[in-house]
């Protein structure tokens, strides 16, 4: 088994060491999910302790992609989605890496959500001064609330002007992405954020 990092400080993957290890993948079509499952509970593993991580000797190869992204998931589910695209849709590899590049996503999406509650709940305690845990608990579910009806509208209003009732996958992202980006600057702003009660 190989220790990485040692006590040194990590040394990032070149551009060259994540092209080589996902050619390799591509390369590999009927090992790629599990791969890249191990990939990621690798990950894991390694940002809850990274100096005593162990990579083993067999799995050396994923490093690059470990490394690169061990500390950034949407990273990681970018990377996903670029590899799923290096297959036909037929392919059973590509249904694979679309199943776990939805899964990371969604984590993804609960630690975006999470920061945001975090960084709403810090910026209410400065205006409106200390709340209890229960206080708090409930002011981030009616503040979450409030931002998933808006969010509803947001992506009504792009539909309405499309007349389409659907929407595809990388535009509701990139509306999503525009939607967040209006509340993380009304969190900094102070605007919309209510009191505790």
């Amino acid at each position: 088994m190989g220790l990485f990092p040692h006590k040194e400080p990590l040394e990032f993957p070149t551009e060259d060491e994540l092209r080589s290890c996902t050619t390799f993948l591509e390369k590999n079509p009927h090992s790629v999910q599990k791969w890249m499952h191990l990939a990621d509970k690798y990950m894991q593993t390694f940002v809850e302790n990274q100096f005593n991580f162990l990579l083993p000797k067999a799995h050396e190869f994923l490093g690059p992609v470990i490394y690169r992204y061990a500390h950034d998931t949407e990273g990681f589910t970018k990377y996903l989605l670029e590899l799923r695209d290096t297959f036909s849709k037929q392919d059973l590899a590509w249904e694979q890496v679309q199943k776990l590049q939805r899964r990371v996503n969604g984590r993804f999406v609960q630690q975006q959500r999470r920061e945001r509650s975090g960084r709403a709940v810090a910026k209410a305690i400065e205006l409106h001064g200390e709340a209890d845990y229960h206080q708090r608990l409930q002011w981030v579910a009616k503040l979450e609330h409030g931002w998933a009806g808006r969010r509803l509208l947001f992506l009504d209003a792009y539909r309405d002007t499309r007349k389409t009732a659907r929407i595809d996958t990388e535009m509701r992202a990139e509306l999503l992405a525009q939607f967040w980006d209006i509340v993380d600057t009304e969190i900094f702003e102070d605007k919309g954020l209510p009191p505790w009660n």
